[in-house]
C-alpha cells in the first residue's frame, strides 16, 4: 500500500514499492455480512482495547529500560585487557621457542661445518626470529600493565577465562545469536507499532478535517524524528510497516520471532512490489511459510526466491518493472570523506557495461603504454576528462551514443543495423557549458595563507590549501566574493553583503550559507526552499530571523496539522546561546535545531548543546 504522501516529487516512494503492488479494486478481502458487505464496526464495540494498547506500550517501554540498563553491566574492560594479555604471552612465548630452534640450529651448523652461505642464512633466521621475539616480549608487558592499571596486578601467562569460569566463547556465541534473534523481534515490534501509529495520526487528521489526498503528511517525518533518522528513510520504514504488517503474515510471523531481519523483510516486500494483493500473499505464504527455512537463507538466496516466485506468477508486472526502471534513470552527487565525493548514475544495464568497458579499455591502454596510475585511478581520470573537457556538440555523424548524437536526418541505421526511430535521428546528449556557483565558505586567514578550515556548502568541510586552490585557481574562471560576518563566539552567521544584488535573493543567498542543509534534525538532504518560520499568512515577516532552509519534503510536512515551529535559542554548557529552530511534532515532542558554524577558530572546550 502506497500513501502518496510517501512519494517524492516524481512519484516514486522510498522502498522502491510502486503503485501497481495494491490497486483499489485489489484491496485485502474482509469478512462479509449477510448483505455481502462487511458492516462498520464501531470503537465502542471494543471497550478498553485502546486503554490495553497503552498500557502494553508503557510495559514496553519499561522492560525496554531495564534490558538497557542491564546490558550496560554486561561488557567487562578488565576481561578484555586480560585477553589480550593472555594472548601477547602466547605469542610471545611461541616467538621466543622459535628464536631458541633457530638458536640451536646454527649451533648444529656450526659443529657440522656447514659452508658459509648456509651459516648466513641461519645466522639471518636468528637475528629475524630474536628481534621478534624481543618485540613480542615488549607487548606482552605493555598488556600486563594495561591489565595491572586497571585491576593492580597481572599475569597474563596464566590467565584462562574458560579454566577460571569467568568466560565461554560458547555462551558468548549464545548471546551473540540470542541478542540477534531478540533485535529483529523489537524491530518487529517497531514495524507494529509504526503501523499504528499512522493508522492512529491519519484518523487524527480525517477527524481535523484534512483533505483525504493529503492524509498522513508530516506522519513518516515523526517516525524519521523518533528513530533518528532522515525523513526518506523514514517514509521507507513506515511504508515498509504497511505492507509487511497488513498484507505479508508469513513475512511477519518470521519477523516476529527473530527468524529475519527488518532489511530482509525490506527485501521480501521490495521484490513483490509489483504484483496484486493476491499474488503477493501467494510468494509471501511460499517463501515464508516454512519458518525455519527461511531463517537459513541469506539476503541474496531471499530476494532471488521472492522474485523467482513472482515471476512464476506475474511475468508481465517485471516487464512494467523494467520499463519504470529505465524511466528511474538519474545521476547524484554526495560527499565522501577526504574532500572526495561519490558521483553516481543509474542507467540501464547495456550502457553501464558499455561505459564501464570503455573506461577500462582507456585505463587497459594507458597502463600498456607505461602510465604509472593505477587501473581505478586512470579509469576515474579518463571519466572526469570525458565528462569535463569534452568539446561541446557539433553537427554529428556519429551513432546514438555518440556525444554528438545523429544529425537531422541522420544514417539510415546503426551498425548493428537497426534502424533509427524519428525522436533518435534528433538526439543529441550534450549539454551547453554553464557557470557554476560553488558557494565556498572560508574564513579571510584561510584565503590569505591561514589554516582554518572552509565549508562548501551542501559538503563537509576542507582543508584551507584546498579552498584556496579553488579560489585562485589558474586565473581562468572567474570569482566573486562576499562578506560574510559571524559571531565571535558562536560563528553563527549574522549579516552579509547585500550590494548589487535583491533583497530576496541574498536573503536565500543568506540562509543558505547559514543553514547549509535542511535544517529539520538528522535530514541531511541539501535545501531546496527557504520557509517562513512563523507563517506569513499568520503574521511572520520576510526576515532573517524568521527564515530556515529547507528541503520540499520537510517544507511540506511542516504544514500538516499539529505540527509547529518556533524560532529560540539553544543553551550551551559555558553559557552561550546560538540561533536555533524547535520542531514540535503532533504527538509533541520537541527537537532542537541549531545551524552549523561557518569556518573560523575553534569554540572553547565544552562549547556543546545541552540535550532537550
Amino acid at each position: 500500500m502506497v500513501a502518496p504522501e510517501w512519494q517524492d516529487p516524481a512519484g516514486h516512494n522510498a522502498a522502491g514499492l510502486d503503485a501497481y503492488a495494491v490497486l483499489p479494486d485489489e484491496a485485502p478481502p474482509v469478512a462479509a455480512g449477510a448483505s455481502g458487505a462487511a458492516p462498520p464496526v464501531p470503537v465502542e464495540a471494543v471497550p478498553g482495547r485502546g486503554a490495553a494498547a497503552t498500557q502494553r506500550c508503557r510495559e514496553m517501554l519499561d522492560l525496554g529500560r531495564v534490558a538497557q540498563d542491564m546490558c550496560k553491566d554486561f561488557f567487562d574492560p578488565v576481561v578484555l585487557a586480560q585477553l589480550d594479555a593472555a594472548l601477547a604471552h602466547e605469542l610471545a612465548a611461541r616467538d621466543l621457542r622459535r628464536a631458541d630452534e633457530a638458536s640451536e640450529a646454527l649451533d648444529a651448523a656450526v659443529r657440522s661445518s656447514h659452508d658459509g652461505a648456509a651459516l648466513a642464512q641461519l645466522r639471518r633466521q636468528l637475528a629475524s626470529t630474536s628481534t621478534a621475539a624481543e618485540k613480542s616480549q615488549g607487548q606482552a608487558q605493555l598488556a600486563c600493565d594495561v591489565v595491572t592499571a586497571l585491576v593492580g596486578s597481572a599475569d597474563g601467562s596464566v590467565f584462562d577465562p574458560e579454566a577460571a569460569g569467568q568466560l565461554s566463547g560458547a555462551a558468548l556465541v549464545d548471546v551473540i545469536d540470542g541478542l540477534e534473534t531478540l533485535k529483529n523481534s523489537l524491530s518487529a515490534v517497531q514495524a507494529h507499532a509504526q503501523a499504528l501509529f499512522v493508522a492512529d495520526q491519519r484518523l487524527g487528521q480525517a477527524r481535523a478535517g484534512v483533505p483525504k489526498e493529503k492524509l498522513g503528511r508530516g506522519v513518516a517525518h515523526q517516525v524519521a524524528l523518533a528513530r533518528h533518522e532522515a525523513p526518506h528513510r523514514g517514509r521507507y520504514l513506515c511504508e515498509l510497516s504497511e505492507v509487511v504488517v497488513r498484507e505479508m503474515p508469513c513475512t511477519m510471523e518470521a519477523f516476529g520471532q527473530g527468524k529475519i531481519s527488518e532489511y530482509k523483510a525490506g527485501l521480501l516486500a521490495k521484490e513483490t512490489a509489483f504484483l496484486s494483493y493476491e499474488h503477493r500473499a501467494e510468494v509471501d505464504r511460499e517463501v515464508c511459510g516454512d519458518l525455519d527455512a527461511v531463517a537459513l537463507m541469506g539476503n541474496r538466496e531471499l530476494a532471488a526466491a521472492a522474485r523467482k516466485a513472482s515471476c512464476a506468477l506475474d511475468p508481465q508486472s517485471f516487464i512494467k518493472r523494467h520499463e519504470k526502471a529505465v524511466g528511474d534513470r538519474y545521476v547524484s552527487l554526495r560527499p565522501a570523506a577526504d574532500g572526495m565525493t561519490y558521483l553516481t548514475a543509474l542507467i540501464p544495464l547495456k550502457q553501464g557495461v558499455r561505459i564501464l568497458a570503455t573506461l577500462t579499455k582507456a585505463a587497459d591502454a594507458l597502463k600498456a603504454a607505461g602510465d604509472e596510475r593505477g587501473k581505478g585511478q586512470a579509469m576515474a581520470d579518463a571519466l572526469m576528462h570525458r565528462l569535463v573537457n569534452h568539446a561541446p556538440c557539433d553537427a554529428g555523424a556519429g551513432t546514438v551514443s555518440d556525444h554528438r548524437g545523429v544529425p537531422a536526418g541522420g544514417p539510415a541505421s546503426s551498425s548493428d543495423n537497426r534502424q533509427f526511430t524519428a525522436a533518435e535521428s534528433q538526439l543529441c546528449t550534450a549539454v551547453d557549458e554553464a557557470n557554476i556557483s560553488l558557494e565556498l565558505i572560508m574564513t579571510d586567514r584561510a584565503l590569505f595563507g591561514g589554516d582554518d578550515p572552509a565549508v562548501l556548502v551542501g559538503h563537509d568541510p576542507i582543508p584551507a590549501p584546498t579552498a584556496r586552490s579553488m579560489v585562485l585557481g589558474d586565473g581562468a574562471n572567474q570569482v566573486w566574493l562576499k562578506r560574510l560576518f559571524t559571531h565571535p563566539a558562536t560563528n553563527q552567521l549574522l549579516a552579509m553583503d547585500s550590494q548589487a544584488r535583491l533583497f530576496p535573493e541574498g536573503m536565500k543567498q543568506f540562509l543558505r550559507a547559514q543553514d547549509q542543509r535542511c535544517r529539520e534534525p538528522y535530514c541531511d538532504a541539501p535545501i531546496r526552499e527557504f520557509d517562513h518560520i512563523k507563517a506569513f499568512a499568520a503574521g511572520g515577516t520576510t526576515s532573517i530571523d524568521n527564515g530556515q532552509g529547507l528541503c520540499t519534503d520537510c517544507n511540506q510536512a511542516k504544514e500538516a496539522p499539529g505540527w509547529s515551529v518556533t524560532r529560540g535559542t539553544a543553551e550551551l554548557e559555558d553559557g552561550g546561546s546560538p540561533p536555533a529552530t524547535e520542531i514540535t511534532t503532533p504527538t509533541g515532542h520537541r527537537y532542537i535545531s541549531v545551524a552549523p558554524p561557518l569556518p573560523g577558530p575553534a569554540a572553547p572546550p565544552g562549547r556543546r548543546r545541552k540535550r532537550r
